[in-house]
């Protein structure tokens, strides 16, 4: 059973209400049925055991049977920053969502074979926001990462959070990211360029926010690959991936609800 994201205004007085696309799911979908327990995760940053008592396509409702702080997500805060992908960049953004990107940053370049106008690009990332909201849920995350609109690469310096770490993903880098040392309360954005690479002027751009420039190794990687490759690497070095998957039912440090 894949965890449910709600407000926090959604859980109150020892019971909880998934609604919206997520309760249409749970009771269609799913087939759920009262008895059945459930994760919800609100975004004051709490996840729920829940005991199912109702069941509707328009609301999903149960008691709180334990409460915690919310699982799943790594200390290490990584942006990733996507040039917009000619195929697959829906399943991009779905493996980064589980893997544990923070926030997905879409944006075009020089040799961006993409492009999308305002209307189609704000389309586009409403629909990469319900596709990683739903692997998030899946994968047991905390909270799903947010895709923010497309930019130009331009931008993204001052798009950025301030502090953040920037690492440029190219193949004549000669540092590999695998040796990168990493801290706990360091931003880190990796960037990763189109089809053929970042151009010279994308890199300016970068180099222009800090960019430390990094390789993935001595293999050439298409684009809607490399973004996930960095991303498991630059998490893996920070021994993120060490910790097995949290058991979603037996609740650990339990506060009352």
């Amino acid at each position: 059973m894949p965890r449910f994201f709600v407000a926090a205004s959604s859980v109150r007085d020892g019971r909880a209400v998934v609604s919206g696309d997520d309760a249409a799911h749970l009771a269609r979908s799913l087939r759920a049925t009262p008895g059945e327990r459930i994760v919800v995760v609100d975004d004051a940053g709490s996840e729920h055991g829940v005991l199912i008592d109702r069941v509707s396509a328009g609301a999903v409702e149960g008691s709180v049977q334990w409460s915690r702080p919310a699982t799943g997500e790594p200390r290490l805060e990584v942006h990733v920053v996507q040039a917009l992908a000619k195929d697959g960049m829906d399943e991009l953004v779905e493996a980064l969502a589980e893997v544990g990107a923070a926030a997905i940053w879409p944006v075009t370049t020089r040799r961006t074979v993409v492009r999308l106008d305002a209307r189609r690009a704000e389309h586009r990332v409403a629909r990469w926001n319900a596709i990683a909201r739903n692997a998030a849920g899946l994968a047991g995350r905390g909270h799903p990462p947010v895709v923010h609109a497309v930019r130009d690469i331009e931008d993204i310096a001052a798009a950025l959070p301030p502090g953040v770490r920037v690492l440029a993903c190219t193949t004549d880098a000669t540092t590999p990211l695998s040796s990168v040392e990493m801290r706990d309360d360091t931003r880190a954005a990796l960037c990763v360029g189109p089809e053929g690479g970042f151009d010279p002027s994308d890199l300016e751009a970068l180099d222009s926010a800090g960019a430390e420039h990094v390789h993935l190794g001595p293999r050439v990687l298409r684009a809607r690959l490399a973004g996930v490759v960095a991303l498991t690497t630059l998490l893996t070095v920070a021994h993120e991936l060490d910790a097995p998957v949290a058991n979603a039912y037996v609740p650990l440090q339990v506060a009352k609800p």
